[in-house]
């Protein structure tokens, strides 16, 4: 079950990826601290646990000449993120402070579903206080004057709630009479500096928001119309007030995702400007439209913050050709196995680095890729050292050096496994979505019939001597891993 501090972190991911420390500092900058008392080691005690449910994923990159583990929203983090809200915000218990963190992430959600979420929670409050009163009454006529000073202090609290709540609900409704009447109240806002904009459209896609996205860098202004969550319409106007066509329209809308500053404004009571132009495209379709005009390292190192990240396809995901991704982009897609770091991947695609990151940007800003989780990607370069190495170390040994029987028999007795030797090279076709501690169990019973084979083919003395040279050829980095797992 999902905490508030859990609630908090997996909100706060879900603007863009952050390391443990710049999600505090983010806590601080907004203050939120004073209303809530979390503290950083809050913070990182639910950095662990959403980690260990699988709600976030991490990744190490190096920073200033330190490591740091940088951590992404899973979908199923984002799920989590909105049944978490559903039940924050209808919550039916006496008055928390803590229910102002629904607030501060109130902007998150429709405005529909957070109005009724919003009066079902004033329901409870009216009802709450029609109890306190009454059992206050009962109190009273008992002569039990210091119960009825606590319940006075709860009708209190409950009347203070329910009319705050009533505003908060006024002000969405637009009925409040305020001056800025003509904008919306849920708005969320920023600057592209700090938000992420693919993150920033699949929060209001992810959420089937209806709204209108505003941006603008105080020359140019851009705006994108969302209806349930798919964009509808766009605009782009100009200071000279110049009227544009519709592809130069919409490749400024693309080029947005090349800003690295402009604020923005997303608002949910603003509907489709007049004359924008209709758009016939999914959302992932625009993501990945305009990841294709990124061009600098600066924004694509928001996904890709480092050439030794690992990528890896998200579990029964293929190439859509609803997308239409390129042949580049499929060939980088086929490439990622949770092994290859991004240098590895643009090398066998035959690409630049920056190239590859670029295509990597775009391919997890539709969702068709996720980072690696470390644990698994030390686990998965474990087993293919130990079971290549393994395979190497018995060349002497065999009748000649086209001799491959000892990995055919090994394939064999392993036709159940998603694993197998081509030619002395492991491929690895385990599923992505796999617990860490299942998949180690599919290696082991791998690299156990591996040594079986070799030991009925070489004997007791030699297996004894190859396994020892294979654990004295192990990296440094991966000892620690074939420690805890005890493949070998």
């Amino acid at each position: 079950m999902l905490t508030h501090n859990d609630l908090l972190v997996l909100g706060l991911l879900l603007d863009r990826p952050m390391h443990g420390y710049e999600i505090a500092q983010t806590v601080k900058n907004e203050g939120v601290a004073t209303w809530s008392g979390i503290s950083t080691p809050a913070i990182y005690y639910s950095l662990n646990k959403l980690h260990r449910h699988s709600l976030i994923s991490s990744t190490q990159v190096r920073d200033a000449g330190m490591e740091k583990s940088v951590y992404y929203l899973t979908q199923k983090g984002r799920e989590a993120f909105f049944a978490g809200m559903e039940t924050c915000l209808g919550s039916a218990e006496p008055v928390r402070f803590e229910y102002d963190l629904a607030i501060f992430l109130l902007n998150k959600l429709p405005q529909e579903r957070a109005l009724a979420l919003l009066e079902k929670r004033l329901a409870f409050l009216k009802d709450w206080e029609t109890t306190l009163e009454e059992a206050r009454t009962q109190r009273s006529v008992a002569g039990e004057p210091l119960h009825v000073a606590i319940l006075e202090h709860g009708i209190s609290w409950a009347r203070m709630e329910k009319e705050w709540l009533a505003g908060i609900v006024s002000r969405i409704h637009g009925e409040a009479g305020q001056a800025d009447s003509h904008q919306g109240f849920m708005l969320l806002t920023g600057n592209l500096r700090d938000f992420h904009l693919p993150d920033l459209i699949k929060l209001i896609v992810s959420g089937k928001h209806s709204g209108t996205l505003t941006v603008t860098d105080g020359t140019f202004t851009r705006t994108l119309a969302f209806h349930q969550g798919r964009p509808v319409c766009a605009t782009s106007r100009r200071p000279e007030g110049e009227i544009q066509n519709p592809q130069q329209i919409l490749d400024n809308i693309y080029d947005l995702f090349r800003w690295q500053e402009g604020a923005f404004t997303f608002d949910q009571k603003t509907g489709a400007p007049e004359g924008c132009l209709v758009l016939h495209m999914s959302a992932e379709s625009l993501i990945l439209n305009g990841a294709r005009w990124v061009d600098n390292w600066t924004v694509v190192q928001r996904v890709v913050p480092s050439s030794d990240i690992v990528f890896e396809r998200r579990a029964g995901v293929e190439c859509s050709s609803d997308l239409e991704l390129t042949d580049e982009e499929c060939r980088v897609f086929q490439a990622l196995d949770g092994l290859r770091t991004v240098t590895e991947v643009a090398w066998q695609c035959d690409l630049t680095e920056f190239e590859t990151g670029k295509i990597l940007y775009g391919l997890y800003g539709v969702g068709l890729i996720q980072p690696g989780d470390l644990d698994k990607v030390r686990l998965r370069r474990l087993f293919r050292e130990c079971a290549e190495l393994l395979c190497q170390s018995t060349k002497p040994y065999r009748a000649s050096a086209d001799d491959f029987s000892c990995e055919n028999e090994i394939n064999q007795r392993c036709s159940h496994l998603p694993i197998r030797f081509a030619r002395s090279r492991i491929e690895d076709r385990t599923d992505p979505s796999l617990r860490t501690d299942e998949l180690a169990r599919i290696y082991k019973e791998f690299l156990t019939t591996q040594r079986t084979v070799v030991q009925e083919r070489f004997g007791d003395r030699v297996i004894g001597e190859l396994l020892q040279r294979v654990r004295s050829q192990i990296g440094m980095s991966l000892t620690e891993t074939l420690e805890r797992y005890n493949l070998l």
